[in-house]
């Protein structure tokens, strides 16, 4: 390049105004522009660090991986880096890793890093992270200790994730003790894990456990609507297998008292009547909470149904068309999948 022939000040000069122009393409979203502006000032002075992080990261962004990697790698050779740069440099290699998809180099970086900032919450957060992503269960779990000191939320919410990955490992490699302690541990973490509680429900129902897996899959409905969708059914058919199905619907209408506007309960109860031959109430039922709420496509399509089976094929139609008005008015149906979700 012409400007390393050119004294100091002159060089210092046309290397800042690269900066400028580099920084005006990157504003612009024009990467190949910023690319070459960084290449020249990497060029003109390979210790400016910022330009060379700069320059990797952007090879990072565009997809250049290799390249990525290899500056990085190659500045961490430098022996004149301090401890700030090289766990900055560091850092940028461990995400390198990470979009290539090298996770188990990635979470050795991070190691790497461990050791030079001890304290760092964000370190600990994605070392914690890989090594639950790798199966690596105990290394976690002893790493997400550490990261509670320093952020207990984050720390908590890890350590239940964790415990539910490695609950349903051990479960699927028949250590059922294994799995039940992860999940009563997680459980002591967190009481509120509708997840947890799902696990702890079958795992007690595999031991033939059926009024703790009640208990448990009870415990989970009332914890969060969204995983309430997947226990319904179990508690339906436990219900029923103790002969008790009345039981159940008692514990949909406590439900509904709690969170009226779940709508997976009312299906659920509607189709707990039908089944017991009362479809007239169960219609009427699912009629009253779509005055309530007229936009829910999986009432309606309850609705039709059982109107089906009940053998009102007019009515059925007219439910249907009632529907399809609906979705023509929200081209992208969400609530759909309440009724879907309870098989």
């Amino acid at each position: 390049m012409a400007w390393r022939r050119k004294n100091a000040a002159t060089k210092a000069t046309e290397v800042e105004l690269a900066w400028r122009r580099s920084l005006r393409a990157a504003v612009a979203r024009d990467w190949p522009a910023a690319e070459t502006w960084l290449e020249r000032i990497v060029e003109a002075d390979t210790k400016d660090l910022d330009a060379y992080l700069a320059l990797a990261r952007l090879y990072r962004e565009q997809g250049a991986i290799g390249r990525a990697l290899r500056m990085h790698q190659n500045l961490l050779l430098r022996s004149e880096l301090n401890r700030s740069e090289r766990a900055e440099a560091l850092s940028e290699l461990a995400r390198d890793f990470e979009a290539g998809g090298y996770q188990e180099r990635a979470a050795a970086t991070y190691e790497e890093m461990f050791a030079l900032q001890p304290r760092s919450a964000y370190v600990l957060e994605r070392l914690v992270s890989l090594l639950h992503d790798l199966n690596e269960f105990p290394r976690a779990l002893a790493l997400v200790r550490r990261l509670r000191r320093r952020d207990r939320e984050l720390g908590d919410r890890l350590e239940v994730e964790i415990l539910l990955s490695q609950s349903r490992s051990q479960s699927e490699n028949g250590d059922h003790d294994g799995a039940l302690k992860s999940i009563k541990r997680c459980l002591k973490r967190d009481k509120s894990s509708a997840l947890a509680w799902l696990s702890l429900g079958v795992l007690e129902a595999e031991r033939g456990k059926t009024n703790k897996a009640l208990e448990a899959w009870k415990r989970g409905a009332l914890a969060d609507p969204t995983v309430a969708v997947l226990l319904y059914p179990k508690l339906a058919a436990t219900f029923a297998a103790r002969g008790k199905p009345e039981e159940f619907d008692r514990f949909l209408l406590t439900i509904l008292a709690v969170r009226p506007n779940d709508q997976a309960a009312r299906i659920a109860l509607a189709r707990a009547k039908a089944s017991r031959g009362d479809s007239m109430d169960s219609i009427e039922g699912l009629s009253r909470a779509i005055e309530v709420a007229p936009e829910h496509f999986g009432l309606r399509a309850e609705l039709g149904r059982q109107l089906l089976a009940a053998g009102q094929e007019a009515e059925a139609l007219k439910a249907y068309a009632e529907l399809l008005d609906v979705v023509e008015r929200d081209s992208s149906p969400s609530e759909v999948e309440d009724a879907e979700a309870i098989p």
